[in-house]
């Protein structure tokens, strides 16, 4: 090891807004605090040291946020899921392996954990050919093809998503061919041709994307570990609404709905406060969180301002909002993982749209497999969902609690979990 009292990880992530950066901050900040280890994390385009790669994943961030902001769902799904996959996809990963590796080779880590897309099948080869545990963990539901590698254990919050991991053939050329520094450019081009053929010529054989709503027949036996909800510490506290409802000066009588858009805001807040207000129920109250988005604050108070007579209240950033999802009834969002497991922690059910990018429809067929909550497509659908989330929302929450009681039900439960399948993999 590179040292005989500190074991170094190495964390890479991406600031993609994905959850790929929460995640990696929940590692290295939370759950990975034990003196034992020493903590570095890098971004995927740190350890390429190339600005043009840089300047490459800040375009289609900045892409996806637009698109994702505008509801242009479908637009942003083709162009970066798909697209992005199945032409740009082998080209970087034939491209970045001689400089990811030797970054790799001067931090030396002892164990390697990657939370963003894209980088798996690089990352995976490294640690292969030092022989360190290796570990993809998997920060949505249902999957592409670059969060699976036959190199990694794979971290997912629940089975559903190893079932889809598992359902991949390993024999095509994607994993079958290993790309090292030492790879000729006549194996290179190979790759890349092979990969075109298998996933683009192939596709309706050979799919890129798994989502989570069927059961896969398994065809490889990658390492999965499943380890249930993981978000920050303060996520996993008890509790009270009454309590809280209290604090937030909240009606005890009246039906609370808190509307969440991650980093997103924009449209997808305002259109379903509008379609909220548009069902006049005199004891709903609705709750924007508008995080650090100014302008969608003032416009939400405007909005509320045009019927002085409805509840309305706008939140700017706040770092309790994990208590405002205890303290309503419903919480209606875009779908993430991010969400649902912040959602399942609050004890609280949810109203998601359908209109969702590949990545999130996982958390759309798992909220439906539990019953965790409601999912809606039009306005009347919407009307008709809340009405039996309030009537039935006790059910709900019964539900959410089953299914809670499979995994760690305190932080440091999950901390020591995730830290004892860590020290397991330096043993194998």
């Amino acid at each position: 090891m590179s040292d005989i009292t500190k074991i170094k990880i190495l964390i890479v992530y991406e600031r993609s807004g994905m959850g790929h950066e929460v995640m990696a901050n929940i590692l290295a900040n939370e759950i990975l605090q034990d003196s034992h280890f020493e903590i570095l994390k890098y971004t995927i385009t740190e350890l390429l040291q190339d600005p043009l790669s840089e300047l490459l994943t800040k375009t289609w961030v900045s892409a996806w946020n637009f698109l994702i902001g505008h509801n242009w769902i479908n637009v942003a799904d083709i162009l970066i899921n798909y697209l992005m996959r199945f032409i740009l996809l082998p080209i970087g990963e034939v491209s970045s392996v001689t400089a990811m590796h030797k970054t790799l080779d001067e931090i030396a880590p002892d164990i390697l954990i990657c939370t963003a897309d894209t980088a798996g099948k690089s990352l995976g080869s490294w640690a292969k050919e030092k022989q360190i545990p290796f570990f993809l963990v998997i920060t949505d539901l249902a999957i592409f093809i670059d969060l699976v590698s036959p190199n990694a254990i794979h971290l997912c919050y629940f089975h559903e998503t190893v079932n889809a991991v598992q359902s991949f053939s390993f024999t095509l050329t994607y994993w079958g061919n290993e790309l090292t520094r030492s790879s000729k450019l006549s194996d290179q081009i190979h790759f890349i041709g092979k990969y075109l053929y298998d996933f683009v010529i192939c596709y309706p054989q050979n799919r890129i994307y798994r989502n989570i709503d069927r059961d896969y027949q398994p065809k490889n036996q990658a390492r999965c570990e499943v380890i249930g909800p993981l978000r920050e510490a303060k996520h996993f506290q008890i509790r009270e609404q009454k309590k809280l409802r209290d604090r937030f000066e909240l009606s005890p009588t009246d039906s609370c709905i808190l509307i969440i858009s991650g980093s997103f805001g924009g449209n997808f807040c305002t259109k379903y406060l509008k379609d909220l207000q548009s069902l006049f129920l005199d004891s709903l109250c609705i709750i924007v969180a508008c995080g650090r988005d100014e302008k969608l604050r003032v416009k939400i108070e405007e909005i509320a301002e045009q019927k002085p007579n409805g509840k309305v209240r706008s939140l700017s950033f706040v770092d309790n909002l994990h208590e405002w999802m205890s303290a309503v009834d419903i919480i209606l969002a875009r779908p993430s993982a991010g969400v649902l497991l912040e959602a399942m922690l609050a004890r609280t059910p949810l109203l998601l749209t359908r209109q969702a990018a590949a990545n999130d429809r996982g958390t759309i067929s798992f909220v439906e497999k539990y019953q965790l909550g409601e999912c809606f497509t039009n306005r009347q659908d919407l009307k008709l969902k809340m009405k039996r989330l309030l009537e039935e929302k006790e059910q709900y929450q019964n539900r959410i609690n089953v299914l809670l009681k499979n995994y760690p039900s305190t932080f440091e439960e999950q901390r020591v979990t995730l830290c004892n399948i860590l020290w397991r993999s330096l043993h194998r």
